[in-house]
């Protein structure tokens, strides 16, 4: 019998061991998961109960057997680290993350408290959504949290595509399952797409707008020239990079140091004359690798596809190339015009100063992982 087989009757006997438990209460040690694919999204519920949220984190904070909504929004945080780092994704046979969590609500039902004799029965949801620019050919996941929550505990998982449900058992020992949902796209669509998406990225980053901005405080064009070659080509070397999984840059780390670029390069502009700006092509090619960290991290949510990986690379980075020409081809013929005004110094100084507080905002935000910026 093959092994295809052997988990298809492994799944089945557990489904049915499962529905029978829910007839009579949540089984401990047991968690769900489902995988719903869409054409422009993947949804990963991941459900636990109470219980083994507490082996993965001190949930009861002030160890009083009582669990409070507060409490279980507080630890949401080391849960979401935690699933990100034992949860292993692949879109398209290619290494991926998880997108935006959604944490978990509090039941209505529930009261002020949870008490420890209901942990085992009072489960927990977390979404991860990831946006996709088409369906993907396959989506895998493996579980890599079986040293922590025990040899015992058992995922039951649920793909969900095109009204159909495929249901597996995830254990420590079958611990992986790829899904092909046999969806292929055409190629000039593809590259299409993925045009579209670095277009769209560059004038939805902010943070990019604003550190291409404060470079384009230069009077000569040959200096602007430079500076955007030098971005251009630092960024599509750690894209590339990055997006084939070569380096690997933690998230916090490299959107903070996307608001440390904006930071340094408006500051510049307030601490040194105007000038032909003709050191500012080394400043943007150095951030310019940072940022290009930044862009894979976008392709690592949506997964690359298996077949045409150059194509789709090439396409995004063309529409990241088309979109920063497009903001400078605006802006810095204005602020060419202003630089040749009485009143330019002022004008350099205030939208300096005005990048200089959003960059510190960002940084704020990122490094100490906040939520106030409303971009």
């Amino acid at each position: 019998m093959s092994r295809s087989l052997i988990r298809r009757g492994l799944a089945l006997v557990g489904w049915v061991a499962a529905l029978a438990a829910v007839a009579r209460a949540h089984t401990p040690d047991t968690s769900y998961c489902r995988v719903a694919i869409d054409h422009d999204e993947v949804a990963f519920t991941f459900t636990f109960d109470l219980a083994t949220l507490a082996r993965i984190t001190a949930i009861d904070a002030n160890r009083d057997d009582r669990i409070t909504a507060a409490e279980l929004q507080a630890a949401v945080p080391a849960i979401e680290a935690f699933l990100r780092r034992g949860i292993l994704l692949e879109l398209n046979d290619r290494e991926a993350e998880f997108g935006p969590l959604t944490p978990p609500a509090w039941p209505a039902d529930a009261g002020e408290a949870i008490p420890a004799a209901e942990y085992s029965q009072r489960l927990a949801t977390f979404t991860f959504r990831n946006p996709v620019l088409h369906a993907p050919d396959a989506v895998a996941l493996t579980f890599d949290f079986f040293d922590t929550l025990g040899d015992r505990h058992t995922v039951l998982g649920t793909f969900a595509w095109a009204g159909r449900e495929n249901e597996v058992i995830f254990t420590r020992f079958e611990p992986d399952y790829l899904f092909d949902t046999g969806y292929r796209v055409p190629a000039f669509e593809e590259f299409r797409q993925y045009l579209r998406l670095g277009i769209e990225h560059i004038f939805l980053g902010y943070d990019h707008i604003a550190f291409l901005l404060a470079l384009l405080f230069v009077r000569r064009f040959g200096a602007l020239v430079k500076v955007i070659t030098a971005f251009s080509v630092a960024h599509t070397l750690t894209l590339a990079l990055a997006a084939l999984g070569a380096v690997a840059l933690p998230s916090r780390l490299v959107e903070s140091a996307i608001a440390v670029s904006i930071i340094y390069v408006a500051a510049e502009n307030l601490w040194r004359k105007a000038g032909d700006g003709g050191h500012r092509w080394k400043i943007a090619f150095g951030f310019g690798l940072v940022h290009g960290f930044g862009f894979a991290a976008v392709l690592r949510q949506l997964g690359l596809p298996a077949d045409g990986l150059v194509r789709s690379l090439l396409g995004f980075n063309l529409g990241v190339e088309l979109g920063q020409l497009a903001i400078a081809a605006v802006c810095w013929p204005v602020l060419a015009w202003v630089a040749r005004r009485p009143w330019a110094p002022r004008v350099r100084v205030g939208v300096s100063c005005l990048l200089l507080a959003f960059g510190v905002a960002w940084f704020a935000e990122r490094a100490f992982a906040l939520h106030f910026m409303p971009i």
